[in-house]
């Protein structure tokens, strides 16, 4: 089983490690991006606010103008959100590394079961052993 080890391994190391450095690394920018974007956006918010309410309270009294900025702040998170629940409805197309993933698994389990046949065809009867205290550990659980 020693080259079935190696080759996961190596498959392993292959696929998935390259990746993983990329994926995180975007995922680190992203996502600074996305909290920069969110702080700006509510600063920009804030002074929207203020900038109304003084608009406001000119020709209103300050109540009503407390009000009607509330409403504004409202208006644009019901736009927002309506917006961001599109967005987010679509369904984005499923990668096709999905296929090449599952075709190197399938060939590790060929090659694993391959290995595990050898195995059996050598040890009959430690085979069988190691099956019948498994059968038995399994039914005393099972019932």
């Amino acid at each position: 089983m020693n080259p079935l080890l190696e080759i996961l391994q190596q498959t392993l190391m292959d696929n998935l490690a390259p990746r993983k450095s990329g994926i995180l690394q975007r995922g680190a920018i992203g996502a600074s991006v996305i909290v920069l974007t969110v702080a700006l956006s509510f600063i920009a918010l804030f002074f929207l606010a203020l900038a109304f309410y003084s608009w406001m309270v000119l020709y209103v009294i300050p109540p009503l103008a407390a009000l009607a900025t509330a409403g504004g702040i409202l208006l644009i998170c019901l736009f927002v959100m309506t917006g961001l629940y599109f967005m987010l409805k679509s369904k984005p197309t499923p990668p096709s590394q999905a296929d090449e993933t599952a075709q190197a698994i399938s060939a590790l389990a060929a090659l694993a079961g391959d290995e595990l046949g050898k195995t059996v065809e050598t040890n009959p009867k430690t085979t069988l052993l190691v099956a019948g205290i498994v059968g038995l550990i399994a039914g005393k659980y099972l019932q």
